[in-house]
Order: structure tokens, then sequence, then C-alpha cells
């Protein structure tokens, strides 16, 4: 899996996946969001448009994630999810649970964040 991070406003950060999310990468981006949370970015956008599966380790990783960005006073939105993904994240029961949009301007939108984001 690849992440790629971006900046968003003062206090966000845009993660990109591309790849697969599972147990062998799931400590990967659990670190990176940590990473992101410890320079003070403590809402998180992940956009999945590029990830290509998601495991049950992988799901787990993500509900992880919501509690690491809530328990820094932020909120983590998961946008751009699509087939096989879509799927696990319906058979784990994290729709409805993490927050999730169509688009990363939506997502940046529903943090307060704006549509800009930069390399961070």
């Amino acid at each position: 899996m690849t992440i790629t991070a971006s900046r968003a406003g003062v206090n966000g950060a845009v993660l990109a996946l591309t790849g697969h999310l599972d147990h062998a990468t799931a400590p990967t981006l659990l670190s990176s969001l940590l990473a992101q949370v410890d320079a003070g970015r403590h809402h998180a956008v992940l956009d999945l448009a590029e990830l290509r599966s998601c495991d049950s380790a992988g799901a787990d990783a993500l509900v992880a994630l919501k509690q690491l960005a809530e328990s820094a006073g932020g909120r983590l939105v998961l946008t751009a999810i699509r087939g096989s993904v879509q799927r696990e994240l319906e058979r784990a029961g994290l729709i409805g649970v993490i927050r999730t949009t169509i688009t990363r301007r939506d997502a940046l939108a529903a943090l307060g964040l704006g549509a800009d984001a930069s390399d961070a």
C-alpha cells in the first residue's frame, strides 16, 4: 500500500491510499495518521479512490483510526469508496459508523477544512 499525505488547512490531513489495506499494511496506515496527529493535524480524510482491497484487519484499522482522530479532538471521514472496499466496509458494519462522502471536496467540507489540500 502507498500512502500520499497532504495537508488540509491548519489542522487537517488527507491520506490517499493506493493498493491493499490488510494485516500487513494496516500498521503503516496507523503510523501515518499518528504522525499527522502528532503534527497537529487531528482531522483526517482517507481518500480510498485507489484502494483496491480491504480485509477485516484493514476494517479494524479504520476503526482504530477513527478512535485516534477522536481522542485527539478530531474526526475521520472516508471518501471515494468503491467496489470490493465498499462491500468489505458494509460487511464490517462501518458504513454509518465512520462518516463517508462521495468526493474529497465533500469530505473536506464536512470537516470544515475547505477544498484545498497541499503536500504535507
